[in-house]
């Protein structure tokens, strides 16, 4: 019985750690045919994404980001908590947006989107710095 306990534990453990980076995937990683890396260094990443009509990314995440809306467009975003939420982008549209939840990302207008992202991936200085 202890040894069942402590295998099924295990097993527990391991899938659970295992399923971590899919939690935490980044667009880049798990959507590279529609993000391109313009520009990448060890504190931000530069990425144009383009989806066409009916397109879908994969599941993902963002960290702490800054978008531009190259194009006019839509974008319905479906969280993995069972949420949507519709954009509609013009081109020219910017703004920030914190850590993103697991979310799909699909175009349901009828013209390509093309928008940048800027993700922050870390902060150079600890809160005592600061």
């Amino acid at each position: 019985m202890k040894k069942n306990l402590i295998y099924w534990g295990g097993m527990g453990l391991f899938l659970f750690l295992f399923s971590l980076p899919a939690m935490a995937q980044d667009w880049k990683s798990v959507n590279p045919a529609m993000a391109r890396v313009l520009a990448e260094s060890k504190l931000v990443r530069g990425t144009e994404i383009v989806m066409a009509p009916g397109e879908k990314s994969e599941m993902h995440t963002h960290p702490a980001h800054f978008f531009y809306a190259l194009t006019d467009g839509k974008m319905m975003v479906h969280y993995k908590d069972g949420k949507d939420e519709l954009i509609e982008m013009k081109a020219g549209d910017a703004g920030v947006s914190d850590p993103e939840r697991p979310h799909i990302s699909e175009n349901v207008g009828t013209t390509t989107l093309r928008f940048l992202v800027v993700e922050l991936k870390e902060h150079p200085y600890s809160k005592k710095q600061l």
